[in-house]
C-alpha cells in the first residue's frame, strides 16, 4: 500500500474515533445524576475519587481500568468480578472499578449486582431502589430496564441492584432474559461499560453461566483466606483468555 494512501487511511481513522468519543461525551452529559455525593461521603462509603488521599488505591484501579481497556480494544465490555471463596472483596472492587471507569467524562459505567444471594452494593453506595434485577427477570412484562438503573450519586456510574428475593432463583441467569437485559444496557451509550458483581465461582454455579456472558472476569483474593491450589483452579476454569488478573485484598 502507497504511504501517503495509509496515511489517509489512518488519519480518517483516528478522525472517526476522535468524532465517536465527542459524541458519546455529548451523549453522557445529557444523564440525569441526581443528588452527587460529596467527597465526604465517598470517602465514608470508601468509593474513589479524584480527591482522596490515597493515591496508591486510586491508581490501582486506574491501572485495572487501563489493562481491561486493552483487553477489549477500548470497546465497551462487560468484566465479571468474582471471589475465589466468598467474603473476599468482590463488591468492594467492583464498586471501585465502577468507579474509576466513570472517572473518564467520555465512559459511563454501570455496576450490576448479581448476588441475589447475598446482595449489598444498594447499601455499599447507600441507595434506596425499589426494583433490581430479579424482578425484571421474574416478570418483564411489567418491570423495565429503565426501572432498574438507579442513579448512584457518582456522575456516570449507575446502579442495578440484585432486586428481591424471590422463592425460586436457581435458574436466573440462564434465561435468555439476562442476555437480552445485557445486550440492551450495553447498546444504550457507545461507551457503556458493564461491572458485574458476581458470587464465588468456585462456590456458585451462577457465576460460571454469568463468566461465559462476560466478556472477561477479575478473581478477588481475600487476605489469609484463599489457598494457592484454590486460586489455580478457579482460574483454569475461568480460562486464560478471559481471566484479566487477580486482585488481593482485605475482603469486603
Amino acid at each position: 500500500m502507497d504511504d501517503q494512501v495509509h496515511k489517509e487511511i489512518l488519519a480518517r481513522g483516528t478522525g472517526n474515533n476522535i468524532e465517536r468519543r465527542l459524541e458519546s461525551a455529548r451523549e453522557i452529559s445529557r444523564m440525569h445524576e441526581g443528588e452527587i455525593k460529596t467527597t465526604e461521603q465517598l470517602g465514608s462509603l470508601k468509593i474513589i475519587h479524584p480527591g482522596m488521599t490515597d493515591r496508591n488505591v486510586l491508581n490501582a484501579f486506574r491501572g485495572l481500568r487501563a489493562k481491561l481497556f486493552t483487553m477489549n480494544q477500548g470497546e465497551g465490555f462487560v468484566v465479571m468480578v468474582s471471589p475465589v471463596v466468598s467474603d473476599s472483596g468482590s463488591s468492594f472492587t467492583a464498586s471501585n472499578l465502577a468507579a474509576a471507569i466513570a472517572l473518564d467524562d467520555t465512559k459511563t459505567a454501570l455496576l450490576v449486582d448479581c448476588n441475589i444471594r447475598n446482595p449489598c452494593l444498594h447499601e455499599l453506595l447507600d441507595i434506596n431502589c425499589k426494583y433490581g434485577l430479579t424482578d425484571f427477570i421474574e416478570n418483564s412484562q411489567d418491570v423495565s430496564v429503565e426501572q432498574l438503573i438507579h442513579p448512584t450519586g457518582i456522575p456516570r456510574l449507575r446502579l442495578v441492584p440484585a432486586g428481591q428475593q424471590h422463592e425460586s432463583v436457581s435458574d436466573y441467569f440462564t434465561s435468555v432474559h439476562m442476555e437480552a437485559f445485557l445486550e440492551e444496557v450495553r447498546s444504550r451509550y457507545r461507551e457503556r461499560f458493564v461491572v458485574i458483581d458476581a458470587p464465588s465461582v468456585a462456590e456458585s454455579p451462577d457465576a460460571r453461566v454469568l463468566a461465559d456472558l462476560s466478556d472477561a472476569v477479575i478473581l478477588c483474593v481475600g487476605y489469609a483466606k484463599s489457598t494457592r491450589r484454590q486460586i489455580a483452579e478457579v482460574a483454569v476454569e475461568i480460562g486464560k483468555d478471559k481471566l484479566a488478573g487477580v486482585v488481593f485484598s482485605e475482603g469486603r
